[in-house]
């Protein structure tokens, strides 16, 4: 067979004519863009989903919402994440519908199955279906039978939103300054090597001060280098500590609620160089987190 094809390409080639043109057939081709253009998630009515990478200027999901064409809370829902605070870098799943995109966890996860995490009365239930298989074009018999997906696959649940319970900055005026991070440094009064548990904000004296999350206060009195100290727990155990407070608004027992409650002003008490805020993050076992990784997460 080789000696046949070899003896068709020398007769070809004898007389005259050109050699193939293999590069025709070759599978490389030049690469396509990383990223579904954002135009293309604004024109088209159909799901359209990407993952995208923040790029500088992209500040919050209200902007990428606007980008995408859907809504904040879609994004955050999609992502399980507030997203309060978006870095160069970051990857997110971006969709142009209202709604969550889900992801199927296990093969064979049925469409009952995913529908009854989110409703139980069957009125409810039935409706919710319905909406799901009209916005995701899975066929009519879906209604009827027990529909099942591969793992893996993306799933639109219309207008699913979800109820975050998350840490935000403990000031109403956006993303602050950190004057002193999370981890080992030299105290600046001590002058000794010491593991710094949370964030110092610089503010000026007298700036209000927020529940970074709600909760209940459990502790509201002077503590050694603290100064006036402040501490809430949350609804899963974990702890969130505000210090060197100047006045403290509410007492021990009371329920304080995220972003909204006045909690204290900051100040300069205990072991301090000038007004500004401890914040700390500590989880249902005593133990100190960085702030910044919990930012807009549980």
């Amino acid at each position: 067979m080789l000696r046949l094809l070899a003896l068709a390409a020398h007769i070809s080639m004898s007389a005259g004519a050109q050699p193939p043109d293999w590069h025709r057939y070759s599978v490389l081709t030049e690469a396509g863009p990383e990223e579904t253009p954002p135009v293309i998630f604004q024109k088209v009515n159909r799901l359209v989903y990407n993952e995208h990478k923040i790029q500088r200027g992209e500040y919050s999901a209200w902007h990428l919402a606007k980008v995408y064409r859907t809504t904040a809370m879609s994004l955050q829902t999609t992502n399980n994440d507030e997203m309060l605070v978006l870095y160069p870098g970051k990857k997110v799943l971006v969709h142009n519908k209202d709604g969550q995109l889900y992801q199927v966890r296990k093969a064979s996860e049925t469409l009952d199955a995913v529908v009854g995490r989110w409703y139980k009365d069957s009125r409810q239930a039935v409706r919710f279906k319905e909406q799901i298989v009209m916005v995701n074009k899975l066929p009519g018999s879906a209604m009827l039978e027990d529909y099942e997906f591969l793992k893996g696959a993306r799933l639109l649940l219309p207008k699913v939103k979800m109820i975050f319970d998350t840490y935000s900055f403990p000031f109403q005026d956006g993303r602050p300054a950190v004057s002193s991070g999370y981890g080992l440094r030299r105290h600046p009064m001590q002058k000794t090597k010491k593991f710094h548990e949370g964030l110092d904000y610089p503010k000026p004296w007298g700036t209000p001060v927020f529940p970074s999350r709600s909760g209940k206060v459990v502790e509201a009195d002077w503590t050694e280098g603290y100064g006036m100290l402040l501490v809430i727990r949350h609804s899963d155990g974990a702890t969130t500590r505000y210090g060197h407070l100047s006045r403290i608004f509410v007492r021990v027992g009371q329920m304080v609620q995220r972003g909204r409650t006045l909690i204290g002003r900051v100040g300069s008490t205990g072991l301090s160089t000038g007004p500004h805020l401890h914040f700390e993050v500590r989880d249902k076992n005593g133990k100190a987190h960085n702030p910044r990784t919990k930012i807009g997460r549980r």
